[in-house]
């Protein structure tokens, strides 16, 4: 099986040696996607912008009735090929007399047409040359040719999709950790203030108990701080825990005592 580069390398060898003007005009945004280089060569442009902004998608001498127009809308819709002999002119002038077929696929609820004109003073003079059945042979190997970018270019567009899928995946994964990270800040701020208040308030005590040597409230209070600096310890590692962030829940149980909390206010003061 060929590899994803040489595949393209030989489709564009193809198109662009197969002496065949070849396009892909989206039916919906009425935009020409893609001319090959013997389409660019044979009307004398230099890229798809200005192929359009020279012919726009007419490139026959009279240009096409409504009538017809009808008739050609009719035969895609129902998935049949346009084939039609025409006379182009190119703009400087010059004219020649030419196949054009027209296929469609669809691709994200879009049309697609496949555009194909081979110039016939060329076909002749390539029947004259080879003594066979040009146009039949020019046929065949456009028909397979186009058949097997259509597959290829409907693979890079599926491939295209799956990177803009995996883009939205990334993006929304940052978002996310933003979020956690919101999360983090307002838990940090709000759980550690409490432990950290009665630390500041313990140690304040301690210290003024210190001074009347008051040995059993300072023990007291000593405790207070140590099982403060334990909470907190416990805190920070669950706050570090990327699997509990992601869960948003953080449950960290504690032993409260009001009746303890409201002596020791009382006594402070």
């Amino acid at each position: 099986m060929l590899n994803p580069t040489l595949k393209d390398a030989i489709l564009e060898a193809l198109l662009t040696h197969l002496n065949v003007f070849v396009s892909i005009y989206n039916y919906e945004t009425d935009e020409v996607v893609l001319v090959n280089q013997s389409g660019l060569e044979l009307f004398k442009v230099r890229d798809e912008k200005e192929f359009t902004e020279k012919y726009g998608i007419e490139v026959r001498e009279t240009p096409i009735t409504s009538e017809q127009n009808a008739k050609l809308r009719k035969s895609l819709e129902e998935g049949e090929q346009w084939s039609e002999e025409v006379q182009c002119k190119v703009h400087d002038g010059t004219t020649f007399w030419a196949i054009i077929n027209i296929d469609t696929f669809q691709y994200n609820s879009q049309t697609y047409l496949i555009t194909r004109i081979i110039n016939l003073e060329k076909l002749l003079q390539f029947e004259k040359e080879n003594g066979i059945k040009g146009r039949e042979y020019f046929k065949n190997q456009i028909d397979q040719v186009i058949s097997y970018r259509t597959a290829a270019l409907l693979e890079t567009l599926t491939k295209l999709e799956r990177s803009q899928y995996e883009l939205s995946e990334a993006l929304h994964r940052e978002h996310r950790l933003n979020e956690l990270k919101s999360q983090f800040i307002t838990f940090a701020s709000h759980e550690f203030r409490t432990p950290l208040g009665i630390i500041s308030s313990s140690a304040n005590l301690l210290s003024k108990y210190n001074k009347i040597g008051n040995v059993q409230k300072q023990e007291e209070h000593i405790q207070s701080i140590l099982e403060n600096v334990k909470t907190l310890t416990a805190l920070l590692e669950e706050s570090l825990s990327m699997s509990k962030l992601d869960e948003n829940s953080i449950d960290r149980p504690l032993n409260f005592y009001l009746s303890k909390i409201m002596q020791e206010i009382k006594e402070s003061l």
